[in-house]
């Protein structure tokens, strides 16, 4: 009887330079331990920009080794997410050129939570009220979710909404 994979998770790449699509093969290849293929798309909102999303299991969190593989390719935007089977628990990283690293853990229906220790540093560390609101914006990934939007509405054939929108 084979062991069935204890996480299971989505790799989702909004936008790379065509350039970097082998090196990304490569490093996914690497530390998810198998071969995987990606169906590389234009992205649209990004002209000779690429895209894609690979879903993965494996018997070890292996997310913030893509993640950390990854990051270090300056023009990419993705996230990634892994939930572990065991006990449902769930993390997201997301990663933007201007932005860096965001990391969090999630709710089993996707949303960004936030546990009762990081809540209480928020508050503690806060000198106003302005900046427990930026702080706690900052812990939500509210501007990872801002900057990675359009990508997502691009490459579900949302941009002629997108490009509507502008000036």
């Amino acid at each position: 009887m084979s062991k069935s994979p204890i996480y299971a998770g989505r790799i989702l790449i909004y936008s790379t330079p065509a350039a970097l699509t082998q090196h990304i093969e490569w490093a996914l290849n690497q530390n998810l331990g198998y071969q995987v293929e990606p169906n590389w798309v234009n992205q649209p909102l990004s002209p000779g920009a690429k895209a894609t999303e690979v879903d993965f299991y494996s018997d070890q969190p292996v997310a913030a080794k893509i993640a950390k593989a990854l990051i270090s390719w300056r023009y990419l935007r993705f996230e990634i997410t892994q939930k572990c089977k065991k006990n449902g628990d769930a993390t997201l990283y997301r990663i933007t050129p201007d932005l860096g690293l965001h990391q969090a853990s999630l709710a089993s229906n996707g949303d960004v939570v936030l546990n009762e220790h990081q809540v209480n540093k928020l508050i503690q560390n806060a000198p106003s009220q302005k900046r427990l609101q930026q702080d706690l914006e900052k812990a939500l990934g509210n501007q990872w979710e801002i900057e990675l939007e359009p990508y997502r509405l691009a490459l579900a054939g949302g941009s002629a909404e997108i490009f509507s929108n502008i000036g």
